[in-house]
This record gives structure tokens, sequence and C-alpha cells, in this order.
């Protein structure tokens, strides 16, 4: 599966001086609960700046580019496929226990050993969601489209390096992969999609019907951003470490 080898490989880079071995027990070093605090702010900050920085770019591509609603709808649906490709790294990573998740497969209750299955299942699932979603972008919002796919390459880089730092500070750097179950994973992109992307849509097909004034254009970007930083911000805390 490209997805997954490149997956694993990516891995290796972002998360420096950590094991795969869902064997190790990690003992934390005793930290000043000050300068924890302090320490999750900072982090919180660096991947909240990415995140906003990178919804930014489609204000650049309206502002300088001449965007409508076509290319826009296709750079946040290009974003599923960040957000699936870093959802494998995280199910690769997890070491919450599986117990009581409730998740069965093949009609029996998921344990450790499944990891390698659930993955190359979420692959295939979320795959053909993602398909659909770009079918139905593509069916309402490309027409005229068949010039913008060289002007995202670079805005997708951005995508990549937000999501990626926010992989690397707070998942990996705070340790939320050490309480959170593989099995809770496979499901977490599909509430925050979800919910960005029905917004999205509405807006796009708002803008679109105003035939995609820049006023317009910016009413949906602003609002796109301001529900991605919310969601980030939710489940930052809901992958919070318990105190010690």
């Amino acid at each position: 599966m490209l997805l997954a080898a490149g997956a694993s490989h990516l891995e290796s880079w972002l998360g420096l001086g950590y094991t795969l071995s869902m064997n190790m027990e990690t003992q934390p070093s005793p930290v000043d609960p000050n300068s924890q605090e302090k320490s999750l702010l900072q982090r919180w900050r660096t991947s909240s700046l990415a995140l906003v920085v990178a919804n930014l770019v489609p204000l650049f591509g309206v502002l300088a580019l001449g965007w409508n609603v076509t290319p826009i709808m296709i750079f946040y649906w290009s974003e599923n496929l960040v957000v699936g490709f870093y959802n494998v790294l995280k199910m690769r990573r997890a070491q919450g226990s599986v117990a009581g998740s409730n998740t069965t497969l093949n009609g029996r209750q998921v344990a450790q050993t499944d990891r390698r299955a659930m993955i190359v299942f979420f692959i295939v699932h979320y795959g053909m969601f993602t398909l659909v979603h770009g079918i139905f972008v593509l069916v309402f919002f490309g027409a005229g489209s068949s010039g913008v796919f060289s002007e995202l390459g670079l805005a997708l880089l951005f995508l990549i390096v937000s999501h990626g730092i926010s992989y690397r500070r707070n998942f990996i750097g705070r340790g939320e992969y050490r309480q959170v179950a593989f099995t809770s994973l496979f499901w977490q992109p599909y509430s925050r999609v979800i919910i960005m992307h029905v917004t999205i849509l509405l807006g796009g097909t708002w803008a679109q019907a105003k035939g995609s004034p820049i006023f317009a254009l910016l009413v949906l970007v602003i609002l796109k951003t301001a529900i991605d930083l919310g969601l980030h911000l939710l489940e930052r805390r809901k992958f919070q470490p318990a105190a010690k």
C-alpha cells in the first residue's frame, strides 16, 4: 500500500527519538506543573498558528491569483488526503488500550494484534469516503477546474506541513499517543471532516450562487479557518494526557 509505505517513511522523520514498540514502558521525568502548563500552551500556539497559516493560503489565491470557488473547494477537499495520511501514522503509533472500545472486526472484539488489519480497513474505508466526496466536489464545483491543479501543489504542501507540525508537537511531543487507542482513531477523522465540509459545501454553494465575488470567498475562507481551529483545539483537549 503506497499510503502505508509513505506513512512508515515519514513517521521515521516526524517521530524523532521515539520508538514504535508497543511494549516499552515510558517513564516520564518529573516536571514542574507550571512549566508543563506553559509548555502545553506553547505547543498549542505553534500548531494553531501553523493551521491558520495553511488555511489562509486560499486567501492568497483569491487576492493574488484570482481564484474563484472551484480551486478553493478542491484545496479543501485535498485536506482529506492529508488528514487520512496522518491518521495512519497515529494509528501505527497509538499505545492506548483497546479494552472496552466495543469495536469489532469480523464479528469479534478488536485486540492489539488487529492493528494492521484496522489500518488497512481504515485506508479502504476512508479512501472510499474521500473518493465519493471528491466526485461530489467536482460535480458541483468542478466547472473550469482543468487549469487549477498546477497552482494547488504548493498550497497542498502548506497543509502537509501544518498537520505534520501538529502530529510532531502534539500527538508525539505531548504524549497523546500514549493514551489514545488506535480503535478510537479509526473514526476520529470522520467527525471533523463531516462537520467542517458540510459547512464548506454550504458556504461554497452560497459563494458560487453569488458568482464567486471576493467578499463571499473571503467569508468562506474565514468560516472554514474558524471551524478548523475550533475543532483542532477540541481534539487537543480530548487527547490531553492526564495529569500525573
